[in-house]
């Protein structure tokens, strides 16, 4: 026998049984034809194959991830203790809870063509009704409290952690897996963090909630609330399991663009924050609000998250990490030198090349349905649209960052805020206390400078004449932006004028609240006298019946409630100076449009003149002193 061939056979068991035959799991859902007599033949699962998925030489074991009872032979005591994905669902007395798969009938977890929820199953529609289901929200991994829907630390231990014990201890101790920061936003009523586009948080703080609201607020309706974030935080398997990739149910890896943005199943992860609020994810197209925005150059050009985020300790910095931002040189080291060493050293890259940004154009918390329940903190934030220009406001290091101003409120406080000027985002340090229900053994200290995500907001003040006893606190959210980078605005974006002026408009169709979608539009100015929202206009609201429009578009009530007055957003520079400089530029890109004609053909000579070109915009003194000299002229002597 030959040599190779003796060793393929002495492999060949090894490699077929690296799983254990004598499991119970194996048993029953490796055998096709006894699951398709059950009834469940989406729950046949060939073991080889599991275990060349996983990848780990046959370790893990079923239980390891799943638990249960291996050894058991009949279902229910096999399944006992045993973790499933949870469906989040909402009905006529279901606000927004967890409900196993079986109850609406089995389909395999396969991608499809629906775009972001394609691994979103789609019910059965008679046992839906039998349930009571009127909507699936959206669906979650095993790592998942079923009350809560909290990622819980104690079963990622459980699973996860027995083999990755580091990688999960890590991830349990950051801001992502104990969801500090939103934790550490106790009030509507607060100066500082300020009241937030995302609310206060609702998990553990009902007693302090329901002392500042005006109207009857449950502990039902806060655990409703508390169900519907926790769900949009991940745990290990948001970020490592890839089902959506079509390769296999039990598929495992790094964290890519569609692990970040919830794996296809619905609009969770970055996929909220970054597509919905801010309006200028990485991956927009079919995520972003409205659909179909540029995704940006770097999506484009393949480029992963982790490629620009470096984890450290499990933890992927905030939205202004430094190391995020250190990454352009990776890339873009000429240009990068270029903008230090120039009058543009304190403008962000993104101030320049971002452009549109969709997502929210306004939002409000208000009387109305959330998450399956009747609640006086719903989040009315489908005003949907599209913004032709990011404004520019100085961060207190005095870099020049791009943002996303848009009106919020909040109704039904029993206390109010004074004005504020632009207010950075700063946590004060204040301890949380551990939730032991979700495995948490002690709590931790939060704290978080106001560069640390230079996020900002103005408090524009307190009003109290819509219809009830309670206040409506009014600001202005102010999302830095990120993401979505092309080609950079035009000089003139910036230099036409002192003053910034964008342009939204907007769509509002949730029929929760009205019969009929309206569209509607208003212009951003921000200069010298402070922040405007001017010509706002909008189509007839047809609002539901028990419905009252304050409650979803305050605005009509006080459109001008939210312009404020008394600082500079300007943009300083100097008129003449700057058409020096223009005049310039233009005579450089002149000048290297004849180079390139002469130089047809030289392909290392028309790589530099590009260089020359990109540089100019960033740094005209660089630019020049980048070119190569001409070559000379040979003229030919007239012998006469």
């Amino acid at each position: 026998m030959k040599p190779f061939l003796l060793i393929a056979l002495l492999l060949f068991p090894l490699a077929a049984q690296a799983y254990d035959p004598a499991s119970g799991c194996v048993q029953c859902h490796g055998d096709a034809q006894k699951m398709r007599a059950l009834g469940a033949e989406a729950l046949y699962l060939d073991p080889a194959q599991v275990d060349r998925e996983v990848n780990m030489k046959g370790e893990p074991t079923c239980v390891d991830c799943h638990l249960g009872d291996a050894t058991a032979r009949e279902a229910a005591a096999a399944h006992q203790g045993m973790l499933r994905p949870l469906l989040m669902v909402s009905g006529q007395d279901l606000a927004g809870e967890a409900m196993e798969r079986p109850r609406l009938g089995l389909s395999p977890l396969l991608p499809g063509e629906e775009g972001p929820s394609a691994l979103v199953p789609k019910p059965d529609s008679s046992m839906a009704e039998l349930a009571g289901v009127d909507k699936i929200n959206g669906l979650h991994w095993h790592d998942r409290d079923p009350a809560r829907f909290s990622y819980r630390p104690d079963l990622a231990m459980a699973t996860c952690g027995q083999c990755h014990r580091k990688s999960t201890e890590e991830f349990n101790a950051s801001g992502m897996g104990r969801l500090h920061f939103q934790r550490a936003n106790r009030s509507f009523a607060e100066p500082l963090p300020g009241p937030h586009n995302c609310g206060a948080w609702f998990g553990d703080n009902f007693e302090r909630l329901a002392a500042e609201t005006a109207v009857p607020f449950s502990a039902a309706q806060a655990a409703a609330a508390d169900r519907n974030c926790n769900q949009c935080h991940p745990g290990c398997n948001d970020c490592h399991f890839k089902p959506y990739k079509g390769e296999g149910r039990h598929l495992f890896g790094q964290p890519e663009p569609l692990s970040c943005y919830g794996g296809q199943r619905g609009v969770i992860c970055h996929a909220g924050p970054m597509e919905r609020r801010r309006g200028a994810g990485f991956m927009r197209e079919d995520y972003a609000y409205p659909g179909s925005l540029y995704a940006g150059a770097h999506r484009e050009a393949g480029l992963n998250c982790l490629d620009c985020h470096s984890l450290r300790r499990h933890d992927p910095g905030s939205t202004a990490s430094p190391q995020a931002r250190a990454s352009c040189r990776l890339c873009h080291a000429d240009i990068v030198a270029a903008v230090e060493s120039s009058e543009h050293a304190q403008v962000d890259c993104a101030s320049c090349h971002i452009d549109e940004v969709g997502g929210y154009q306004f939002t409000f918390w208000g009387p109305g349905a959330w998450a399956g329940v009747e609640t006086p903190y719903a989040k009315h934030a489908g005003y949907f649209g599209i913004r032709d220009w990011p404004t520019l406001i100085r961060n207190p290091e005095g870099r020049w960052l791009p943002y996303k101003p848009y009106p919020m409120a909040v109704l039904n406080q029993k206390h109010g805020l004074e004005p504020t000027g632009v207010v950075f985002r700063a946590i004060p340090s204040r301890q949380i206390e551990a939730q032991p229900a979700i495995g948490e053994v002690e709590g931790f200290t939060v704290a978080r400078t106001a560069t640390e995500t230079n996020d900002a907001f103005i408090i524009t003040g307190t009003r109290g004449e819509l219809p009830g006893d309670g206040k409506t606190i009014l600001w202005i959210q102010m999302d830095k932006i990120s993401h979505a980078l092309g080609y950079g605005r035009d000089c003139e974006g910036c230099h036409a004028s002192h003053a910034q002026r964008a342009f939204s408009t907007f769509r509002y169709g949730d029929s929760r609240n009205v019969s009929e979608p309206f569209t509607g539009s208003y212009q951003i100015v921000a200069d010298e006298k402070g922040l405007r929202f001017e010509n706002l206009k909008y189509g007839d609201i047809k609002v539901r019946e028990g419905r009252r429009v304050e409650d979803f578009a305050p605005f009509v009530v006080f459109p001008e409630a939210w312009n404020v007055e008394g600082m500079d957003l300007s943009l300083p520079f100097d008129e003449q100076k700057y058409q020096r400089a223009r005049q310039g530029l233009e005579a450089l890109l002149a000048t290297l449009q004849v180079r390139r004609e002469a130089a047809a053909g030289e392909a290392e000579l028309l790589k530099k003149l590009a260089k020359v070109e990109a540089v100019a915009y960033h740094n005209l003194a660089a630019a020049q002193a980048l070119l190569p000299p001409a070559k000379p002229t040979i003229r030919l002597l007239d012998p006469n």
